[in-house]
């Protein structure tokens, strides 16, 4: 009886020797969903399709829709498990259906796309807020440069593929600096 004691406990010991390194070593960067590219290749389309029409002077009426889209391709994105989504919480809300959960570095993600979505919601704002009047080109172009910032910061921050021809760029403005 007690050699059984013994020899299990050795084996239990070996099995818990062999499984520690495993699984202190640093999990594989999850791979993303085939829709992930997909979408940021749509997404990448409407930002440029919404630089040409607000850059050099804005053309409300053909920016409209592009802000919605850019927004809806967060969401489709997140909805795809491309992005995290902001821990909300709200009494009676039904979460939105998800094909599938996002698995990659949320603690560095998760800030860049909450502030893509700031940054669109911004530009959105002050696009469609301006009325009958045309918005101020200089604020529009500024809104534009923090866009394609958090655009830039959300593929690197959140391991996205980069789109073919890349994102797109005001011409003659440069990116600003990547925030740390």
């Amino acid at each position: 009886m007690r050699k059984t004691i013994t020899a299990l406990s050795l084996v239990a010991a070996l099995f818990a020797a062999s499984a520690v390194p495993a699984a202190s070593s640093s999990p594989a960067t999850p791979e993303l969903p085939a829709a992930c590219a997909a979408l940021v290749q749509d997404f990448a389309e409407k930002l440029k399709k919404a630089v040409s029409s607000l850059a050099p002077s804005p053309d409300v009426a053909a920016a409209t829709p592009l802000i919605g889209d850019l927004l809806g391709l967060v969401t489709a994105m997140q909805n795809a498990g491309c992005l995290p989504t902001p821990p909300v919480s709200a009494p009676g809300a039904p979460a939105p259906a998800r094909t599938a959960e996002y698995t990659g570095p949320a603690d560095q993600c998760l800030p860049a796309v909450l502030n893509l979505i700031a940054a669109v919601a911004a530009l959105g704002g002050t696009v469609l807020g301006a009325g009958a009047t045309p918005p101020d080109a200089a604020k529009v172009t500024e809104l534009l440069n923090a866009v394609l910032g958090a655009a830039k910061e959300l593929l690197v921050k959140c391991g996205l593929p980069v789109p073919p021809g890349g994102l797109p760029a005001l011409s003659g403005a440069p990116l600003p600096a990547e925030r740390g």
